[in-house]
């Protein structure tokens, strides 16, 4: 019997210090727009240091344009045809137009359909053929709340996008 209650204190320590490394870890990896700031700014450091021409938009959306593509920039109520990839800074593919939509590619009207901000902005620098990347901050994306499950708080997000045709708004 003395042998099974120090067995018994024994996993309950164990168990206990399990669970309180379990409360501290969640407190260290909590995420704070400052955290996702740093990470921003490393991420971005990075991408310039291996040759890439990062813009920003007035409103922050970092933006890389991989095609500038032809003809006029999409205008507001433009139907547009488009194939994106979502992904976290971690790598992690959220969302993609290839997993839901017929052929990969998402027909839509600009600004008719409710989309986040960053990703309205960085519609808008894009024409026909055009192949963009867009690194859009948490404050243009989902914020402080994210959009779980798989968008945490104050998360980057990164889109690669492309337009494969734009039809003016017949408004």
């Amino acid at each position: 019997m003395h042998i099974q209650n120090k067995i018994f204190l024994f996993a309950l320590l164990l168990a206990l210090t399990g669970i309180s490394s379990c409360l501290s870890d969640s407190k260290e990896t909590e995420r704070t727009e400052a955290i996702e700031l740093a990470e921003l700014n490393q991420l971005i450091e990075k991408l310039e240091a291996r040759g890439n021409d990062i813009d920003t938009t007035e409103s922050g959306v970092f933006y890389l344009v991989r095609e500038p593509g032809e003809g006029p920039l999409i205008a507001a109520y433009d139907t547009v045809i488009i194939s994106y990839e979502g992904l976290l800074t971690t790598g992690q593919v959220f969302d993609a137009s290839a997993d839901w939509a017929p052929d990969g590619k998402w027909e839509f009207v600009y600004l008719d359909q409710p989309l986040i901000e960053g990703f309205n902005v960085g519609l808008a620098l894009m024409r026909k053929g055009s192949e963009f990347e867009f690194i859009i901050p948490s404050s243009l994306a989902y914020g402080a709340y994210g959009s779980p499950p798989l968008i945490g708080p104050y998360e980057t997000l990164i889109f690669w996008v492309k337009i494969h045709d734009i039809r003016a708004s017949q408004q």
